[in-house]
């Protein structure tokens, strides 16, 4: 069986520092197995690490408290940030939820620092930084993990938490991640100038501006600063890569203004009062019943096992579940042997996803629907 003591022997690698990855190592640690985190970042600072992520009680915050990193997370947590205002084109308010119109309470973290929070829980030297897995292989018994410098690490156990271009998912399945169709191109506002009307929009939580196929989602991160995305439905452009920096933010710009011609002028002006270079993410997904091949001594989490549109928030609080139901199974003394406890958690993670990859789906054609906001008050008003 799985005890604490066999996993000890094992060498386990997990390909990938973000939040699922992390609590993982962290899962483990307090089970008292060690694990190597191999990650293609040089350090903690090297990119940004996005906006501000909502935490579920019953999903994210169930498995901090599990990790032991409750007290932590209250210090850094923004309940307030669960307040969400809905407009139309020209600013009119059409919708306003906060916590007690949600099924749980959800409130909000900055990714940097739920990321930094999981990494100082850690044992030093449990994360290699400018590790850069290229291929995952079998060697042997064991698998055989590329790195992009030359050198090879051997694992009994993988754990691949490497995001959608991850290099364990095609052990797994061949089915890659599809681009949705929508496209969002992310800018910041460090430091709301008065009058900012961004500010105006996004309070202290977030704000979101539907249009017809197109809506500009505002969110107010802990530092002041607030996140702009403008999403839109558009073919793919081959020349820009997710995460890629757009060069000439005036240019950027000036597209946007004419492609959101339609807005009001004060709508508008929020491209103006983004200070930083425009990043290009277009919104990639799995399906929503996949097809796995069971590999001995290795796994997906996260984003690697399920990405999916941010519409429902609910990425990272799946992948902190993977997390835990992984561990879980592989601490059990219910299953055999350690592939025996992957196959329970990849059985109970598949089927879990399904719905909840369906669930952004669907508000994802709520927020762009053709027929403008109408869809999204047509689904309030049966709430």
């Amino acid at each position: 069986m799985p005890t604490t003591q066999a996993l000890g022997q094992l060498e386990i690698v997990i390909i990938g520092a973000g939040p699922a990855g992390l609590a993982t190592a962290r899962l483990l640690h307090l089970a008292g197995v060690g694990a190597r985190v191999l990650e293609r970042d040089t350090d903690r600072l090297a990119r940004t690490q996005g906006g501000s992520l909502d935490l579920g009680v019953n999903t994210g915050l169930r498995v901090l408290s599990a990790a032991g990193l409750t007290a932590e997370f209250e210090r850094l947590a923004r309940p307030q940030g669960q307040h969400t205002a809905y407009f139309d084109t020209e600013g009119t308010v059409l919708l306003t939820t906060d916590e007690s119109d949600e099924d749980e309470t959800r409130p909000e973290i900055d990714r940097l620092e739920l990321r930094s929070l999981l990494l100082d829980s850690l044992p030093g030297g449990t994360v290699e930084w400018g590790r850069k897995v290229t291929s995952v292989a079998r060697a042997g018994n064991q698998w055989g993990l590329a790195l992009d410098d030359g050198d090879t690490v051997e694992a009994d156990l993988v754990i691949g938490a490497d995001g959608i271009n991850s290099r364990t998912r095609p052990v797994v399945t061949d089915e890659a991640p599809a681009y949705t169709g929508v496209t969002f191109i992310a800018g910041e506002i460090a430091r709301p100038l008065p009058g900012s009307y961004a500010a105006e929009i996004v309070g202290e939580g977030a704000g979101l501006v539907l249009g017809y196929g197109k809506a500009f989602l505002c969110q107010r991160n802990g530092d002041g600063s607030i996140r702009v995305y403008f999403a839109q439905r558009r073919d793919q452009d081959p020349s820009r890569t997710a995460g890629s920096t757009l060069r000439e933010p005036g240019f950027i710009r000036a597209e946007l203004d004419r492609e959101f011609q339609e807005w009001s002028p004060r709508m508008r002006g929020i491209l103006d009062e983004v200070e930083s270079e425009f990043v290009w993410w277009p919104l990639y997904t799995v399906p929503v019943r996949q097809r796995w091949l069971r590999r001995g001594g290795l796994t997906l989490i996260g984003d690697a096992a399920h990405v999916m549109p941010p519409f429902t928030g609910q990425g990272v609080n799946m992948g902190l579940v993977d997390a835990l139901e992984l561990v879980t199974a592989l601490t059990s003394a219910e299953h055999v042997d350690v592939d025996a406890a992957i196959g329970a958690y990849e059985t109970s993670m598949l089927t879990r996803m399904e719905e909840e990859v369906a669930a952004t789906h669907a508000v994802q054609d709520v927020l762009l629907s053709p027929d403008g906001p109408g869809a999204l008050l047509a689904m309030a008003s049966h709430d």
